[in-house]
Parts: C-alpha cells; sequence; structure tokens
C-alpha cells in the first residue's frame, strides 16, 4: 500500500540529494567482527564464555560499550546461545557480513530521511550481536546521539534458519530488516531531541502514547524502506484490521500497554506480538495521506504533541 506514494515521495527526495547531505555520522561494525572472531577460535573443551568475554566484551568498541551496560549483554549468553542454536548463527554469518559492508546503502537511506525531514540530527549507528536483548535502541547520553542495531534480531535472510529458536523469537525475527530498523532508531533520536514537548507527549503511560510512539517510526521507515521483511504482526493486522481498529478505539487513553505490546508469551498464541506497531503505523499513514501527501514533510509526524488532536485529524477511526 505504501508503494504507491514512495515514488511521489523519491521523487521530490531525489531533487534535495545534492543540496540535502546528512550530517557526518560513524556506522561501527567491529563488534560484528569480534563476535565471528570469537566463533572461529572455539574447540571443544574451550571455556566459551572466558572467549566470548576477551574477544567481544573486552574488545568491544565505545559505542557498543554504551549497550552492553545498558543491556547487560553477558559473554555466558553468546555462550549459551552459540551452543544451542548452532545452525541459526551459522545460517546468519554471510548476510551479517554483508550488511556491515552497505555502508553506502545505510548513507543512502538516511539522505532520504533527511530530506523529508528539515530538522533532522544525525546518530552515529552501532552494528553487533547483543544476547537477544534488543533488535534496536538508542542512546542521546552525553550530547551524542547513537543508535543500536542488533543482527540477531534484523540481519536475517532468507536462508537462515530460526526453528531453534523460541517460539515468541521466531514470531519476532519474522519482521528481521536491517535498514528500515536504521530508520526507525533514527526517528526515536528525533522524538528525543526536538524538545520536551515532543518528549512529554510521546513518554506518558497511556497506551495511546506507546502506540504513536512506536507506530510512527514504523510508518516513517516503511515510507524511506519500502522493500524487505514486513514481519507476522503486518499479515495479522492486515487481515484483522477492522476488528483491531474497534478494540484499539476503546482502549486508547487506557494505562499501560495491555496486550498490544511485548507481555508474556501466553498473550500471543492466536496472534502475534506488537500489533501496536501495526496499529501506530496505520493511523500515522492515514494522517499522512490526509495532511501531508502534498508537501511531504514529515515534520508533523515527528515533532507530534499533541496525541488526541493528531488521531482525530488522522481520521483513521471516522468510519467506527
Amino acid at each position: 500500500m505504501l508503494k504507491k506514494y514512495f515514488i511521489l515521495v523519491i521523487f521530490i527526495a531525489a531533487a534535495n540529494f545534492l543540496v540535502a547531505q546528512p550530517n557526518s555520522f560513524k556506522i561501527i561494525t567491529q563488534d560484528v567482527t569480534n563476535f565471528w572472531d570469537a566463533v572461529d577460535i572455539l574447540k571443544a573443551g574451550d571455556d566459551t564464555t572466558q572467549i566470548f568475554q576477551t574477544r567481544v566484551i573486552d574488545k568491544a568498541s565505545d559505542e557498543f560499550k554504551v549497550f552492553i551496560k545498558k543491556w547487560k549483554i553477558k559473554a555466558s549468553n553468546y555462550a549459551y546461545q552459540i551452543k544451542h542454536y548452532p545452525k541459526f548463527y551459522s545460517t546468519l554469518r554471510a548476510q551479517s557480513y554483508k550488511l556491515i559492508h552497505s555502508q553506502d546503502s545505510i548513507k543512502e537511506i538516511v539522505k532520504r530521511f533527511q530530506s523529508l525531514y528539515p530538522n533532522f540530527k544525525t546518530a552515529d549507528i552501532c552494528v553487533g550481536f547483543g544476547n537477544f536483548s534488543t533488535g534496536g535502541n538508542i542512546s542521546t547520553e552525553g550530547n551524542k546521539n547513537l543508535i543500536y542495531i542488533g543482527l540477531e534480531y534484523h540481519g536475517l535472510d532468507s536462508t537462515t534458519v530460526t526453528k531453534e529458536l523460541p517460539i515468541s523469537t521466531q514470531d519476532y525475527v519474522s519482521r528481521s530488516n536491517f535498514f528500515r530498523t536504521i530508520i526507525h532508531e533514527l526517528v526515536h533520536i528525533q522524538q528525543r531531541t526536538h524538545g520536551n514537548k515532543v518528549i512529554k507527549a510521546l513518554n506518558g503511560n497511556l497506551l495511546i502514547n506507546r502506540v504513536l510512539s512506536e507506530g510512527i517510526p514504523d510508518f516513517i521507515s516503511q515510507l524511506i524502506v519500502p522493500y524487505g521483511n514486513n514481519g507476522n504482526y503486518v499479515t495479522y493486522g492486515f487481515a484483522n484490521e477492522k476488528k483491531l481498529k474497534l478494540k484499539l478505539k476503546n482502549e486508547l487513553l487506557n494505562f499501560g500497554s495491555g496486550n498490544w505490546f511485548g507481555g508474556a508469551d501466553s498473550l500471543f498464541i492466536h496472534f502475534p506480538r506488537d500489533l501496536g506497531y501495526f496499529m501506530g503505523s496505520r493511523i500515522a499513514e492515514s494522517y499522512f495521506t490526509t495532511n501531508l501527501l502534498i508537501n511531504k514533510k514529515l515534520t508533523d509526524l515527528i515533532e507530534i504533541k499533541n496525541l488526541e488532536k493528531f488521531i482525530r485529524e488522522s481520521n483513521y477511526f471516522n468510519e467506527l
């Protein structure tokens, strides 16, 4: 559905490429190389935890250290996962190298984002393996913007064997999309660095806060990167959108995330996780097509200050 807008968007974006260059940023990939170097020297009888400690944790880039601390990434978890998911990691390897050598493609999508958002702020991009702790995350501490992409979640391709993974993790990695996740996390950087009113609007404790704070980045990432995996929650969402829309409308002002995000695996026996991402992206798309399709600029989507007004002006729930 987004493809019909993409041609129009990219036409205007292309016209801006010559004058709109992204601020300089680093792409840090050494932590991926460190991980595979550790795997390569493993032998039967080795202290696998110690090898991952010395080769991955101790040699981590300064950028990766931020997320090691934040997500409590441990050498013992690497050792466990390599032992229990050997086919997963062996079939992930080639694609992970391909992605860390795709820096021109990364720069291209960042340029595209900047061309659609005049107030764009850049961030360094750190790529690694993180114990299935987080697929994507950000840090804005010390006036340094940084995003992290975990390849065990977002470095998969069609050859990656996932059957060894827990069922809930298999569901999550169905959405594996390296380039789209970069844009998603870059939108979070913008949300966190464009004023207290934006932060206050998105960081509340109601379901509407979470739906829009995650759904808007999902929509923008789909707009800028209209290729690759969409995930189980997108397939299920389109097939069941009408009933999901009615349910969400009645719950938007509830406290907490309900069963729209995360939670115990028992909640997701009959439907995929994180349908709140899908519904938020559909609201954002409706707002975009209703209000922004002519000028293409994403400022009103990113620098959102009044969530209920945004919902009304999206017209998403009008027919209910």
